[in-house]
């Protein structure tokens, strides 16, 4: 078994044997990711003034989602790695996700990234704080049984890469009162 099967199963191996932590990796694998995203809005709200300034976060992250998406998209129809509990019959599912065609690159993985790199791009406050739970997320994946860490790993780089192409993109945009 190769090192990204192994630690999966070292992860996964905890879920269904106490209801607490499974809640936790529940909430990790599912419902964080939701709490990112209204400290992001809060966050946006809080330090920008004018209507332009508050609504450049929110297009510029909607894109580089909807851009990221399909990344994940075109990366998992080439390298077609199928969940974890399809093909490890060691994996214990915690819940059903709803497509399962598709491992490798993680969009919760991706998303909860995004937007914490969105955070430092456009100043937001505290936004170290999102990083313990943008792990939450990719700890949750893992302990659902849902992703191999390989995954986590590749959707934090799709959502690296998109974060530093976009940062150039705006620079470029303010540089020329564009934006």
């Amino acid at each position: 078994m190769d090192w990204n099967s192994q630690i999966l199963v070292k992860i996964n191996g905890l879920s269904g044997r106490n209801k607490w932590l499974d809640a936790f990796g529940r909430a990790g694998a599912e419902w964080v990711i939701l709490a990112i995203l209204a400290w992001y809005v809060a966050g946006v709200f809080i330090t920008k003034v004018t209507w332009p300034q508050i609504i450049t976060p929110f297009v510029i992250l909607s894109v580089a989602w909807l851009v990221g998406l399909l990344l994940n998209f075109i990366i998992g129809k080439i390298i077609k790695e199928p969940r974890p509990y399809l093909t490890n019959p060691e994996i214990k599912l915690l819940f059903v996700p709803l497509s399962g065609w598709k491992s490798f690159p993680s969009d919760h993985a991706m998303s909860v990234f995004l937007i914490l790199f969105f955070g430092l791009l456009f100043h937001l406050p505290a936004v170290w704080s999102l990083l313990p739970l943008a792990l939450w997320v990719a700890w949750g994946r893992l302990y659902a049984g849902l992703h191999y860490p390989l995954d986590i790993i590749g959707g934090i780089c799709v959502a690296g890469l998109l974060a530093i192409v976009l940062k150039y993109v705006v620079s470029y945009f303010v540089l020329f009162n564009l934006l």
